[in-house]
C-alpha cells in the first residue's frame, strides 16, 4: 500500500488532516506533528519520511515539503495554500498579525479571521472558527510570527521535482493569493503541475470545503498523469459547514 505523509501547518486546526485521513482509500496516511518554525519542520520530519511517499503539505510547510520531495524521490506533492517565500505582502500581514498577538491571543483571532477564512464560515461558521481558534497556542504563535519573515526562497527546490504537483487554493484567499501559486507552477519543471481553485474558501480551503478537498487530492493520488491532462469536475463540498 503507498503512503501518503500529511504535513500540517501552524495554523491547521486541532482536527489536522482527519477527513483525508478518513477519506483516503487505498492510502496508508501518516500525518507527522506540526512545529513552530518552517527550520524545526524540515529537520524533525527529514528523519520520519517514508521514501517514495505521496506528500501533502499545507502553508508554511510547503516549504520543507518541496525540498523533502525531491530529496525522497517522493510519488507526487500535493501543496495546499502553500507559501514558499514571504515577500513584501505577506510580511506586513505576518507584522499586522504579530502586533495583534501582543494585545492577547482574542486579539489575534480578531485580525486573523478575515485573511484566514472565506466568505462561507465568516457568515456562518462562528462555531468552526471558534474550534479552530482553540488549537491556537500563544507561545507558538510567537515563535512562528518571529520566524516566518525570515523564511528563505524556497523556490529553487522545485526545479529539482521529478514527481506530479498538485497545488489547491482557495479561491477567496487574501492571505496567499492565487500568485503564490501560480509561482509554483512556474517553477516546476516540464509542466508537470496543476493549480485547483476551491470555491468560496479562503487560507484554510482544505478545512473551508473538505468534501471538494478530499476528492481533489484523491482524483490526484489515484492517478496523477490523468489528473495533469485535466481533473474531473466536482460538486461544491459546501453543502455542510465543516467542523475545525
Amino acid at each position: 500500500m503507498e503512503t501518503v505523509v500529511l504535513l500540517p501547518g501552524l495554523l491547521t486546526p486541532p482536527a489536522g488532516f482527519r477527513s483525508l485521513r478518513e477519506g483516503l482509500k487505498g492510502f496508508g496516511c501518516l500525518e507527522l506533528t506540526p512545529h513552530p518554525t518552517p527550520s524545526e519542520q524540515l529537520e524533525a520530519w527529514r528523519a520520519e519520511l517514508p521514501p517514495a511517499a505521496h506528500i501533502v503539505a499545507f502553508a508554511e510547510a510547503s516549504w520543507a515539503g518541496v525540498q523533502l520531495a525531491a530529496q525522497s524521490q517522493a510519488r507526487s506533492l500535493s501543496l495546499l495554500s502553500p507559501i514558499l517565500r514571504v515577500d513584501a505582502a505577506l510580511r506586513a500581514r505576518l507584522d499586522a498579525l504579530e502586533e495583534a498577538r501582543r494585545w492577547g491571543l482574542e486579539a489575534f483571532v480578531a485580525a486573523a479571521k478575515p485573511w484566514l477564512f472565506g466568505p462561507v464560515l465568516l457568515e456562518h461558521g462562528q462555531e468552526a472558527i471558534a474550534a479552530w481558534a482553540e488549537g491556537l497556542r500563544e507561545g507558538d504563535l510567537a515563535r512562528w510570527l518571529q520566524a516566518m519573515p525570515t523564511l528563505p526562497d524556497g523556490r529553487r527546490a522545485l526545479r529539482l521535482l521529478r514527481c506530479p504537483v498538485l497545488v489547491v487554493i482557495g479561491a477567496e484567499d487574501v492571505f496567499t493569493p492565487s500568485r503564490y501559486a501560480q509561482e509554483v507552477l512556474g517553477w516546476v519543471p516540464e509542466q508537470r503541475a496543476m493549480r485547483v481553485s476551491l470555491e468560496a474558501s479562503g487560507h484554510l480551503a482544505p478545512w473551508e470545503n473538505p468534501g471538494e478537498a478530499l476528492a481533489v487530492i484523491s482524483a490526484f493520488l489515484h492517478d496523477a498523469e490523468a489528473f495533469l491532462q485535466g481533473p474531473p469536475s466536482w460538486h461544491d463540498g459546501l453543502d455542510e459547514l465543516p467542523v475545525l
